[in-house]
């Protein structure tokens, strides 16, 4: 690739979120940039990203996937590039924090390229579309309403170069037809939709559970520790120790409760009788 001299691009995937340190509070990562940067503006940062209060000392292994992603976020726009590609960037995050996100990178100054299947982010945010099909890219120059547009023009002009009616104002026969066909696309929205959510849902239920079945093991971990005289012979370790067990005790109740949501939420689309 060959970028101006002055183009200083950052990259945003699933790899920052892998590279967070565990073992630090969320306020102890964000301040750990390239840039020198104040902790009063690291805060507020982390507030819009829906940091606030408490929040910045929870430690960064108890974090949601959703949580992570954001403080993953925040990190790189602490030291914001001028090209920011971005993969999938609404990825675990709940309706909010894509708010929060669009928020912020409305405000960006630099050039943004995203790779999303994520409408609601597109429609909020692009006003440029490149569509991948068949190994080729198209550009558009409008947002993504104005791609809907344009492709559903094309799409009639070519069902009129193959012979096929059109049903605009054949009376109401056609009329009929056609509203079938809408009824029916609609329909097939609609499953796809619940499909897609119930396959959401269960990747964030088995998140959970994951991450509640890491937590309650670390939290006998822990306990051993504290319960382990030769703890108190190290200084601070117990202090450390105990620090991270109030975090984990937080944590828990919170996730179990985000578990039991998300678990009902699954059922309720399974008696509907919405697969996968």
């Amino acid at each position: 690739r060959i970028l101006g001299h002055k183009v200083k691009s950052g990259y945003y995937s699933q790899y920052r979120i892998e590279m967070l340190q565990a073992g630090r509070t969320v306020l102890e990562e964000a301040l750990d940039t390239p840039q020198p940067v104040t902790e009063q503006s690291v805060r507020t940062v982390l507030g819009s990203f829906l940091f606030r209060g408490d929040d910045v000392f929870k430690a960064v292994r108890v974090l949601s996937g959703g949580e992570k992603s954001r403080l993953a976020l925040v990190k790189l726009l602490l030291d914001p590039p001028n090209l920011l590609l971005m993969d999938e960037p609404t990825t675990h995050l709940d309706l909010a924090s894509v708010d929060a996100l669009l928020e912020a990178l409305r405000q960006f100054q630099g050039t943004l390229v995203i790779i999303s299947h994520d409408v609601y982010f597109i429609r909020h945010l692009a006003n440029h579309v490149v569509e991948v099909r068949d190994g080729r890219l198209r550009h558009f120059p409008g947002g993504y309403d104005y791609y809907l547009e344009k492709t559903r023009a094309e799409q009639h002009a070519v069902e009129a170069r193959a012979g096929v009616p059109d049903t605009s104002d054949a009376g109401p026969r056609a009329g009929g037809k056609a509203a079938g066909r809408e009824e029916r696309r609609r329909r097939a929205e609609e499953v796809q939709a619940r499909s897609r959510a119930r396959r959401e849902l269960q990747a964030r239920v088995t998140e959970l559970e994951t991450q509640i079945a890491e937590l309650e093991q670390r939290q006998t971990e822990l306990t051993a520790i504290l319960e382990d005289p030769a703890t108190y012979a190290e200084k601070g370790a117990a202090i450390e120790a105990n620090r991270e067990l109030l975090d984990l005790t937080e944590a828990l109740p919170r996730l179990t409760s985000e578990w039991e949501e998300a678990a009902t939420a699954l059922n309720a689309l399974a008696d509907q009788g919405v697969g996968s």
